[in-house]
């Protein structure tokens, strides 16, 4: 007898659409935000021409500085309008791609799985327009730059990509004990990405903008600008320079707002494993770091700055090594411009929280090191922690140096002629590349090597216990 048997192919009305790609475009008004940087920069530039060559021949250089900005701002105008019209990206919940079709096509996909910041920068003019340029670091691998976008859209872009980033991390890594198997057709348990998006952002830390001038104006490189001016000034009433002190002014002008405008409105705040900071005055940049990438910490104080008590704290940054911000203008190595010492152990412990310094002996140097730093012999110390090798040092400027066993690269041992004479060695920690350097500075050649061979096991044991 025959038997019905349940069908297994699936109709054509039941089969799953899939949904279509929405096809998204940079903002028309790019071309006019990229001519209007152009145009920006040739002011600056007319102002530096005259404060360094003066007004005599202000009728020729306006004509010359003209033409060349005018002709750079049309260039700049028609390739953002090609910008426009050539690029194209797609977002959804499976990937996140560009394309860019002029002379020569290229594609770029970002797997949500290698996501590590997604940055927004607004230059001056295109925040006068209200775009923003979207950055997303990958790593190593590089990253994808998109510009110029609405504000809220780029807003919207970056939580949609740090919740798919953090939706991404939840899920359970290949080789880790399972649970039950989730029966075909039913959710993965996990926490929702509508959860992961409204995760609330706390503030960890805001500069104020007293500290931010106090921190500027009190300080070494400030009384050195002040001397050379003051020099300038008397150059200017017995030798009647005075474009000379106009073009110091112009400089000066520079490193304070290098210093000030840049870091205004400084914040810190922190959304899940993320931390995010924010910063800039007319033109703003906003940064994600996380703190697995921080690959070492120093905190600096410089002569004038011990009359303050306030403190720099700059990083290391895989990925990010020797990188400003947007168009050059903001040091994305600072983690704090200025702050007291407490401000400092705030950031110290939300980047690593298990991290106490005062928990580590600090160690000198030898008393016949005193021959190679006869000014400074009390100030090099070292010591050893349960995670991280701290080294402080310098005259001028105080400079303490923090590298997590984990985060360390590489290690070297230094010893030179004088002191091989003296029995003397410096070690040397190595981490991705940037601002901070950890070494420590003529140890007793014994107590290098020593120090030496038990940090590569140390090094050793913190990565394997890390899963490296």
């Amino acid at each position: 007898m025959a038997t019905d048997q349940p069908s297994t192919s699936t109709s054509p009305e039941s089969a799953p659409t899939p949904a279509e790609k929405v096809v998204e475009r940079p903002s028309p008004l790019t071309g006019i935000a990229h001519s209007g940087i152009v145009l920006a920069g040739s002011v600056v530039l007319f102002v530096r021409e005259i404060s360094e060559n003066g007004l005599s021949d202000l009728t020729g250089m306006a004509v010359v500085v003209g033409v060349i900005a005018l002709g750079s701002a049309l260039i700049a105008f028609g390739a953002g309008i090609a910008a426009w019209r050539t690029t194209t990206f797609i977002v959804d919940d499976e990937e996140f791609r560009v394309e860019r079709k002029f002379l020569w096509t290229s594609s770029s996909r970002v797997d949500y799985t290698k996501v590590q910041s997604v940055e927004i920068n607004q230059p001056f003019i295109a925040r006068l327009l209200g775009l923003a340029k979207v950055q997303i670091d990958v790593g190593g691998a590089g990253g994808v730059a998109l510009s110029f976008l609405t504000l809220s859209r780029a807003e919207a872009l970056r939580e949609h990509m740090l919740a798919r980033m953090r939706r991404a991390r939840a899920v359970t890594p290949v080789g880790t004990p399972q649970g039950p198997a989730v029966p075909d057709g039913e959710a993965a348990s996990g926490p929702p990405e509508t959860a992961l998006a409204e995760e609330p952002e706390v503030l960890v830390h805001a500069v104020p903008v007293h500290i931010l001038f106090l921190g500027t104006l009190v300080s070494s490189t400030a009384f050195s600008l002040g001397t050379a001016a003051l020099i300038l000034l008397a150059l200017y009433i017995w030798q009647d320079t005075g474009f000379t002190v106009l073009g110091a002014l112009v400089a000066v002008a520079g490193w304070l707002w290098a210093n000030i405008g840049s870091n205004w409105g400084f914040t810190v705040t922190r959304r899940g494993d993320t931390l995010r900071v924010r910063r800039g005055l007319t033109s703003t940049a906003t940064q994600g770091l996380r703190p697995e990438r921080i690959q070492g910490i120093s905190i600096r104080q410089d002569l004038f700055q011990r009359l303050t008590g306030l403190y720099r704290v700059r990083v290391n940054v895989l990925g990010m090594a020797g990188q400003s911000g947007d168009d050059g203008k903001v040091d994305t190595s600072v983690l704090l411009p200025f702050g007291s010492w407490d401000d400092v152990l705030k950031i110290l412990h939300v980047v690593w929280p298990h991290v106490d310094l005062s928990e580590i002996q600090p160690h000198p140097q030898p008393g016949r090191a005193r021959w190679l730093t006869p000014l400074s012999h009390s100030e090099h110390t070292w010591g050893v922690g349960r995670d991280v090798v701290v080294a402080h040092h310098g005259l001028i400027e105080h400079t303490l140096t923090i590298v997590p066993h984990v985060r360390m690269q590489s290690l070297s041992l230094h010893q030179g002629p004088l002191q091989r004479r003296l029995r003397l060695a410096s070690v040397a920690l190595h981490t991705t590349d940037g601002p901070v350097s950890c070494r420590l500075y003529h140890l007793d050649e014994h107590t290098a090597r020593q120090v030496f061979f038990e940090q590569l096991e140390r090094a050793q044991a913190a990565r394997s216990a890390a899963g490296g």
